[in-house]
């Protein structure tokens, strides 16, 4: 008897559990799935199991755009997004990926906990329904190839490149004199792996998550822009959520935010080393400065795609 009353007790609980469906692009067992399980771990414990987190990886509810445009619209509860993808409902939020705007981690990491994160998720709410319950950093991207390193600007002329779905990234390699090739993240393996594009960009530890040194031979250092990552929540099913629930969700953002952060900078220390390892060849540019002043244009340019930028741009700059 007392061990059906608690198979009873355990049937009762496990029924009236409220479950969350987070999405992300990235590979099962890599970075995003592994931030995306320490949030789901926190919000279970902080609220006894009677709230779980449901991860799906590798894009089995989208690829990145897709899915994101489905967490605006309610149809996926939470998603783990580039902030790049999310300017079709503020188009302010693409100051933050412009090239050598962030001097080093740690300028971002004093932005996104000061006025400028706040900012950006007062933004976000204010434009979309989309919560931004954190901000993380992939780290700073760099320029891959499939062939040898490109160390020029002008050795990169002509070049199909690989950008995200994003005008700022198109922009950029036209002013780099490249041919800005868009594929979703989730395919970006098989046009390196055919030749559909000759290089791509990305942070080191992106890069060793989806197995690029598989199709990619070479990396040259330009640091040019830094990847930040969004943990996304639908307003309106955040505001479904009991106080407690919205309490628990948004303390379990900050641990797995604090996660990501830390399992970056980590693995930025060894992510060089570990494609020599896999036959890479890692450079220095020959002269970074002519990057910098080849990309400073669209400074200018995104400016004028909404009136916050300027605004945003002063923020983050004051941070440093």
């Amino acid at each position: 008897m007392v061990a059906a009353l608690a198979t009873a007790s355990w049937m009762i609980g496990a029924a009236s559990a409220e479950t969350l469906r987070l999405a992300h692009h990235h590979t099962v067992g890599g970075q995003l799935d592994r931030a995306g399980h320490v949030f789901g771990d926190e919000v279970s414990r902080l609220t006894n199991g009677a709230l779980k987190i449901q991860v799906f990886p590798a894009a089995q509810l989208g690829q990145q755009q897709e899915a994101y445009d489905q967490l605006d619209l309610g149809i996926i509860d939470m998603t783990l997004t580039p902030s790049s993808l999310m300017d079709k409902k503020w188009a302010a939020i693409r100051h933050a990926d412009l090239p050598f705007l962030w001097e080093n981690f740690d300028h971002f990491v004093r932005a996104k906990n000061g006025n400028w994160g706040q900012s950006m998720v007062d933004h976000m709410l204010a434009n979309s329904n989309t919560r931004v319950l954190g901000w993380s950093g992939f780290g700073f991207r760099d320029m891959i190839f499939r062939g040898e390193p490109v160390l020029t600007v002008a050795g990169i002329a002509g070049m199909k490149m690989r950008a995200p779905e994003s005008r700022l990234w198109i922009r950029m390699f036209e002013l780099l004199g490249a041919k800005p090739t868009p594929v979703t993240w989730g395919e970006v393996y098989t046009a390196m792996q055919t030749g559909v594009a000759d290089g791509l960009e990305a942070p080191a530890v992106a890069a060793l998550d989806m197995k690029f040194d598989e199709v990619t031979s070479s990396v040259v250092k330009t640091q040019h822009m830094f990847g930040i990552l969004a943990i996304n929540i639908n307003e309106t099913r955040f505001q479904s959520l009991s106080p407690e629930f919205q309490a628990a969700v948004v303390e379990a953002a900050t641990v797995a935010a604090d996660f990501f952060d830390a399992d970056t900078l980590e693995q930025i220390k060894s992510a060089y080393a570990q494609m020599e390892t896999k036959g890479m060849t890692v450079v220095e540019p020959t002269d970074r400065a002519e990057w910098v002043t080849a990309m400073s244009p669209l400074w200018d340019e995104v400016k004028g795609d909404h009136a916050d930028i300027a605004t945003m741009i002063d923020l983050a700059v004051a941070a440093k």
